[in-house]
């Protein structure tokens, strides 16, 4: 029987980009469509949602069954900091299993050096879901020249994300086509 994946992307349609006149939920959702796609071509089943609110998102992933939660977002801070966050509710779980899978294979790519993968019990996101979740902050989107290779990366990102998953449930990546993105 094939993992069910909710992932749940930001619709945080007032946190702009420094660069690329963008919003968080419009980049958060590439990443999550990307995702979605390299998921399916992995053999996993998955749900999207993006722009109910957290709660009814939590709720229809319970519902549904998830596996595994994965809230995607970027970051902001002070216009100066770069790199990737994942964050997990506790240690010695299976959302740290499964974050520290995700933060291995996306922490590479980013351009940023600040990457860290580490507890948080205050997101609604992490300490809610029935299943281990593991929530994405994907680069720092205040920084002009990381929010621009956000915009250009989205793909990467995505496939990036559903690497980790493949390797926290132990299943075979499927690179995508050459031509799976162009349009």
């Amino acid at each position: 029987m094939a993992k069910k994946i909710f992932l749940s992307p930001s619709n945080q349609n007032k946190n702009t980009y420094a660069y690329g006149s963008t919003t968080e939920d419009v980049q958060c959702g590439k990443i999550a469509r990307a995702c979605e796609t390299a998921l399916h071509r992995c053999g996993f089943e998955v749900k999207l949602e993006q722009y109910d609110t957290m709660q009814n998102r939590v709720s229809h992933s319970d519902s549904w069954g998830a596996d595994l939660h994965v809230p995607i977002h970027t970051n902001a801070f002070n216009g100066n900091v770069g790199g990737t966050r994942v964050f997990y509710y506790k240690s010695g779980t299976e959302g740290y299993n499964a974050a520290k899978a995700v933060f291995d294979s996306l922490k590479d790519i980013t351009p940023g050096t600040s990457d860290a993968c580490q507890p948080n019990t205050s997101l609604y996101e992490l300490n809610t879901p029935k299943a281990p979740s593991v929530y994405v902050e994907a680069e720092f989107h205040d920084v002009p020249d990381h929010a621009k290779w956000i915009i250009e990366h989205t793909n990467e990102i995505g496939e990036a994300i559903c690497k980790g998953i493949c390797n926290y449930f132990g299943v075979s990546y499927k690179a995508p086509d050459s031509n799976v993105y162009d349009s």
